[in-house]
């Protein structure tokens, strides 16, 4: 796997422990700063060329671990199940009735075990989960799963005064593996759903714009194994597989989709097996 980072800076002294950890972790260097009041400009990232010559960074301040991108521009992202975004879309997002539920096939009387092989950063995770769902999280880029991570941390401290927060939060566990070992492994003997959102190459004409999503392609690149992870799925004794797909996108598994939901931007690909009900 290339390395796109070999630095993790802190810029907070209270969290200057766990940042030394975390980049011991990644085995990258570690070293400190008192730039903080310039971490969004130009002034930042050029401050840096004698620490690391990389376009991104991992970064430990206030508010947690981030990753920093430096060039082409100065911005930076975290996984956050406490957005503002997330929080509406936990209360107003519609629920049940939500796209991604019809798609894996949520009943008012149903949890399912759901494995969330690319969960990114972790978005439709905590979205399934606040659903009532338990999710397993893989996520095998290194620098992708320690965000995770240090997200769930950061949660589940505001969750000891948060009853709500903190069922959601129960629902959730992230695995350090590779979702293809994973579906080798004892974990899959609960698994009822297996939940797939491959990163793809995207067209000009189909340009990336959230940079939370333009980070993540810089760091992934493109599941070049796509295929071989649906494939890999769909040789498990699961009985729905469902994989997220840009609309207008093709199929990734030679074997026919059972059906399809599609939205305006996003569609799923619904493989069903060993008999299930598609309602």
């Amino acid at each position: 796997m290339k390395r796109p980072i070999d630095t993790l800076i802190c810029v907070n002294k209270a969290n200057k422990d766990l940042a030394e950890a975390y980049a011991k972790i990644l085995n990258i260097t570690f070293c400190e700063t008192e730039l903080g009041d310039e971490l969004s400009n130009k002034a930042f990232a050029k401050s840096l060329s004698n620490i690391t010559s990389k376009d991104c960074i991992m970064l430990m301040d206030e508010a947690g671990l981030h990753l920093q991108m430096l060039h082409p521009s100065v911005f930076k992202i975290q996984v956050n199940f406490l957005s503002s975004q997330m929080e509406y879309r936990r209360i107003k997002g519609g629920g049940r009735n939500q796209l991604i539920a019809k798609a894996v096939g949520l009943k008012s009387n149903v949890s399912p075990v759901v494995l969330d092989g690319t969960a990114g950063l972790g978005k439709d995770a905590f979205v399934l989960a606040s659903l009532g769902c338990h999710v397993y999280m893989a996520e095998r880029n290194p620098w992708v799963r320690l965000l995770l991570e240090d997200g769930l941390r950061r949660a589940s401290i505001i969750a000891e005064n948060n009853p709500d927060l903190k069922s959601i939060l129960e629902r959730l566990k992230l695995l350090g593996s590779d979702a293809i070992e994973l579906f080798k492994s004892q974990h899959m003997e609960s698994v009822g759903i297996i939940y797939l959102d491959p990163m793809f190459p995207h067209p000009e004409k189909r340009a990336l714009v959230k940079k939370d999503m333009q980070m993540l392609q810089f760091l992934v690149g493109e599941d070049e194994d796509a295929e071989d992870l649906l494939n890999s799925a769909l040789s498990t004794k699961v009985e729905r597989i469902v994989v997220k797909r840009p609309r207008t996108d093709q199929a990734i598994a030679s074997k026919q989709v059972s059906y399809v939901l599609e939205g305006k931007r996003n569609r799923y690909d619904i493989y069903l097996q060993s008999g299930e009900s598609r309602i």
